[in-house]
């Protein structure tokens, strides 16, 4: 199991022990066993009847029947052409569906595998039921890319991502220098300021273009151990642990924003915007969030 998977099942045991589970979800990835296999998971720990015991406990009979592919309350969506989720297969399979209380054990699951086949029509049905399902409900939608989702499904779901990550630092000594260098930044550990911003934003953009990528995965590993950090997670097997309490002082909407400025940098980087001009908004995008935090904490 990797790390990113260890994460994602602790986040599910988490939110299972403290009865904090939304009701859709959405699984980013690419297509892979573990997945799936993530999404199995979390149906098997709703619909699990064993008292008194972590769940899923993998011996009731609710688990049995999963593992057998013949819980009458678990349900995967089907379709009938490989490059289309209908609106009527939609409709047929959840819309009118989960209107019919569970059979067994008190939960329905849908899970909706390739879910970015749903069509505009299909997706805006599926909004529908999202915005106001059964208490008992649960929907997982497993996609490769979550912005392949309308904004208005995604803005309804919590994302779990499976994305495929590098190592934790490179091995070549000055990237990992760099890397080390901006998690100080978003952690609150330097002082450097605006000019200091400037000249990274500098030094960055006259380095290998290709390393870009790997450093705003970096960037966005960052802020998503901090967030399940805040969220209860233990994360004390993660590499250079250390940082993630210091980064998990910033506000949710702040390492989401840092986030979101992240995915806007990759953005332009592919348009081909002047590669100093993304990294100059970014890092002083990150430095204005650090140091508003540290004024709201009193540290400055």
């Amino acid at each position: 199991m990797t790390k990113t998977d260890a994460l994602i099942k602790n986040y599910i045991d988490s939110v299972i022990r403290t009865g904090t589970l939304n009701q859709s979800y959405i699984f980013e990835g690419a297509d892979n066993p573990e997945k799936t296999e993530m999404a199995t998971y979390l149906a098997k720990a709703v619909l699990c009847t064993a008292a008194d015991t972590e769940k899923p406990c993998g011996s009731c009979h609710a688990c049995h029947l999963i593992d057998n592919g013949n819980h009458p309350d678990l349900k995967t969506v089907s379709h009938e052409k490989p490059t289309v989720i209908s609106v009527e297969e939609v409709r047929q399979q959840i819309v009118q569906d989960i209107g019919i209380r569970p059979y067994y054990g008190g939960r329905k699951v849908y899970i909706i595998p390739e879910a970015e086949l749903l069509n505009v029509n299909g997706q805006n049905a599926l909004l529908k039921t999202i915005e106001e399902p059964p208490e008992y409900a649960l929907i997982i939608l497993l996609v490769s890319d979550k912005e392949l989702m309308l904004p208005t499904v995604r803005s309804r779901c919590v994302t779990l991502s499976f994305r495929s990550e590098p190592d934790y630092y490179p091995d070549d000594e000055g990237i990992r220098e760099l890397y080390i260098r901006i998690e100080n930044l978003i952690s609150g550990q330097s002082t450097e300021g605006t000019e200091d911003m400037i000249h990274f934003a500098k030094e960055l953009s006259s380095s290998d273009k290709d390393q870009l990528p790997g450093l705003f995965t970096h960037i966005e590993r960052i802020c998503r151990d901090a967030l399940f950090y805040k969220s209860g997670i233990e994360l004390t097997a993660v590499p250079a642990a250390g940082y993630i309490e210091k980064t998990a002082k910033i506000p949710y909407d702040g390492l989401e924003h840092i986030l979101t400025a992240t995915k806007q940098a990759r953005h332009d980087v592919r348009r081909n915007i002047a590669v100093e001009t993304v990294l100059d908004s970014l890092l002083l995008h990150i430095a204005q969030i650090r140091k508003r935090t540290d004024i709201q904490k009193g540290n400055i």
